[in-house]
């Protein structure tokens, strides 16, 4: 699982990188001229734009954006770790110490970039990694003459710089991990709202989750229709089968209505043998056109073990004004009014 950052997209965090590159190109360039006597700024830095310039290209492109961000990281951890190297043993330590604390800074950066990429155990490890290896750079410049009395200002701020390394290399951790622990509630908590609200026979939505659907429908019953089916005999096919071939048989419905509805339908089992289906229509004509060739699609085809199935329809329109139970009852009765007819038909609601 991904640590910190888990729940940003990769889309976002493709956006963040590309705009935090853009920013950073012209702060680079700034600096190289502005101080173009400094042999690292001097002969490093361009370099290092023309690879941010290449990172934003391919992020602009869409090149995979985990190998990108494990590329930054190397890239940045390096170069940031050669600048420290060379203003630590490379020229006058007092003067050099802005150029060291902005480093320090740009590894905290990278710290946060771990966590990002990786999960919170690798975070871990490579922060503490990329600590340590500051803190080695730093003992070997700084220890020796700190013991002879000298840079004891700049030992002082090297050593709060490291402090601030390893404490945040444990509050991200930590912060990771409490994360991941919400991640994974929300997720348990979302598979329990799932489970309760499907049916586990067909994975269809069940009455409790059609209940829902058909409260947030009512709010525009223009254009809403309801049908409900029911199969036709499906008492006799438990007796005569067993309900495992009965089971079977709600499975093998709920499949074709599945393959034969319209992709803005929607299709639930209301219980038992009896499914409901919300449908939209622009005219009286559509839905019963759609509806009967969801009867074909049962009925022509024989079932394994039972042979020949049917189901019979019944659709109800809803009006402006209508409730929830009122369409519900109308569909019901077309419903009734189709079996009484003879089954494996359709028949509409009067309005």
């Amino acid at each position: 699982m991904r640590g910190l950052f888990v729940a940003i997209s990769k889309s976002k965090r493709r956006a963040a990188y590309f705009w935090a590159i853009l920013l950073a190109i012209p702060v680079l360039f700034f600096i190289w001229l502005m101080r173009p006597e400094e042999g690292f700024i001097r002969w490093l830095y361009p370099a290092f734009i023309l690879m941010c310039a290449g990172w934003a290209w391919r992020l602009y492109r869409g090149v995979n954006l985990g190998a990108i961000e494990r590329e930054t990281i190397a890239t940045v951890t390096l170069f940031f770790t050669i600048k420290l190297a060379y203003y630590l043993f490379w020229g006058n330590l007092e003067q050099n110490w802005v150029e060291i604390e902005s480093t320090y800074w740009v590894m905290a950066f990278v710290m946060v970039l771990l966590y990002i990429v990786f999960d919170a155990r690798k975070g871990l490890t490579y922060s503490l990694a990329l600590a340590v290896v500051t803190l080695i750079l730093g003992l070997l410049r700084l220890g020796g003459e700190v013991a002879q009395g000298q840079y004891r200002t700049e030992f002082l701020a090297f050593v709060r710089s490291e402090m601030r390394l390893f404490a945040m290399a444990g509050l991200l951790y930590a912060l990771a991990i409490v994360k991941d622990q919400l991640a994974l509630a929300n997720r348990q908590v979302e598979e329990m709202h799932a489970l309760a609200r499907t049916d586990p026979l067909t994975g269809l939505p069940n009455r409790l989750a059609l209940s829902e659907l058909l409260e947030e429908a009512s709010q525009h019953m223009h254009g809403l229709y309801l049908v409900l089916l029911d199969i036709d005999r499906f008492k006799q096919i438990n007796d005569r089968f067993g309900h495992a071939a009965g089971d079977e048989v709600l499975r093998e419905v709920a499949r074709r209505l599945r393959v034969s509805m319209r992709k803005e339908d929607v299709l639930g089992r209301w219980g038992g043998e009896e499914f409901m289906i919300l449908m939209r229509g622009e005219s009286q004509q559509d839905v019963p056109a759609a509806v009967e060739r969801l009867r074909e699609d049962i009925a022509f085809w024989p079932f394994k073990l039972v042979g020949p199935v049917s189901a019979s329809f019944g659709v109800a329109e809803g009006h402006i004004g209508d409730s929830i139970h009122a369409l519900v009852e109308r569909a019901d009765r077309a419903l009734y009014e189709a079996k009484r007819l003879g089954r494996n038909r359709v028949e509409m609601s009067p309005a």
